[in-house]
């Protein structure tokens, strides 16, 4: 999904389609659209380009869960492409041959055992070059690309939300939002100049507190049908209810990624 969806009206259609289709969060359930076109794409076209592979390379690979989320994407028989997975993981591999070989030189302290030394020596490891080695969320692309995907689509949102009576009702009707999303558009929203942002926020954190009094509300009656009293013809209907209220209350798993990433780009335009 490139970024100028957002600006030749696709993403209205995605956010419509997010509001209507949504079992939870419906910004997680653009962030896991996002996610797995991302990739689908690399896997697709991207892994045989020079500049997008230079970058996986430079990051030592995708963070942890990308990784694993691409091996899972690439093993699956229906959309298998071992091979690209493959090509990702022989570049990455190289480099980090290269960076380990460049530390065989290890500064001996003295002892028996040799010691690294984090300090400035050339003949010491430091740490920096240690820390470079391993891939991780700040310079993974998949984690890059999808929460700046997430911040455009929140813009796009408040947009959409504040001059379209189609679109709020469409939100008034949907199930609302997670808590790490929920703060993430409270934050977009507080950084965008607009007057006529009031109403949305308002209506978006009265949404909040409609879905919070919602999950609390249902927890209570799982909990209460959990005594031996209730049959389980009693307590049919809620097996999903744990599930569904810590999505709403930590999101999608993989939303600290999202969350994390622009709470950082936030404090960076503060500082």
């Amino acid at each position: 999904m490139r970024i100028t969806d957002v600006k030749s009206g696709i993403g209205r259609v995605y956010i419509r389609e997010a509001l209507q289709k949504a079992e939870n969060c419906f910004f997680c359930y653009l962030e896991d659209r996002f996610e797995q076109r991302y990739i689908d794409n690399y896997l697709s076209e991207l892994v045989m380009d020079p500049g997008e592979r230079g970058k996986i390379i430079e990051s030592r690979g995708l963070c942890n869960y990308h990784f694993y989320k691409m091996f899972a994407f690439s093993t699956n028989p229906g959309s298998s492409d071992g091979q690209g997975m493959a090509l990702i993981l022989e570049s990455v591999t190289k480099q980090l041959l290269d960076d380990v070989k460049s530390q065989q030189q290890i500064k001996s302290a003295g002892s028996k055992r040799p010691r690294l030394h984090l300090e400035r020596d050339s003949r010491s490891i430091m740490a920096s070059s240690l820390l470079k080695t391993v891939a991780n969320q700040t310079k993974c692309p998949a984690c890059g690309h999808v929460s700046t995907m997430v911040q455009i689509y929140i813009c796009d949102f408040l947009s959409e939300v504040t001059e379209d009576e189609e679109i709020l009702k469409l939100f008034d009707a949907s199930r609302g939002m997670c808590i790490p999303h929920y703060v993430l558009v409270s934050l977009v929203a507080s950084s965008m100049s607009s007057d006529g942002f009031g109403p949305a926020v308002e209506r978006i954190v009265d949404k909040q507190i409609e879905v919070l009094e919602r999950t609390q509300t249902e927890l209570a009656e799982y909990i209460e049908k959990q005594d031996y009293h209730f049959s389980q013809k009693d307590r049919a209907g809620t097996e999903k209810t744990v599930a569904e209220s810590l999505v709403r209350v930590a999101g999608r798993r993989g939303t600290e990624r999202t969350l994390t990433m622009m709470l950082r780009s936030k404090e960076s335009d503060i500082s």
